[in-house]
């Protein structure tokens, strides 16, 4: 089964991704973006265009940092 594409040139000031990721999540992805009838790449910026950002700027699930609140103390 071939992923859809978009339509050459639909895509502004298009780029590559050069990461390496766990080959699970990259499958889990190209199949969850199959699913949606969508290609990985247009799968990838619609979750991008819609994301939901907390107070941080942060999607909620990210990691918290544990010094939140606390006063920055140089280290020699």
């Amino acid at each position: 089964m071939s992923s859809p594409r978009r339509p050459r040139g639909s895509v502004n000031d298009p780029i590559a991704l050069g990461w390496k990721v766990q080959r699970e999540n990259k499958e889990f992805f190209t199949d969850l973006a199959a699913k949606a009838g969508l290609s990985g790449a247009a799968m990838f910026d619609l979750m991008i265009e819609n994301i939901e950002l907390d107070e941080r700027g942060l999607p909620s699930w990210a990691p918290q940092k544990d010094d939140e609140g606390k006063l920055p103390i140089d280290k020699p």
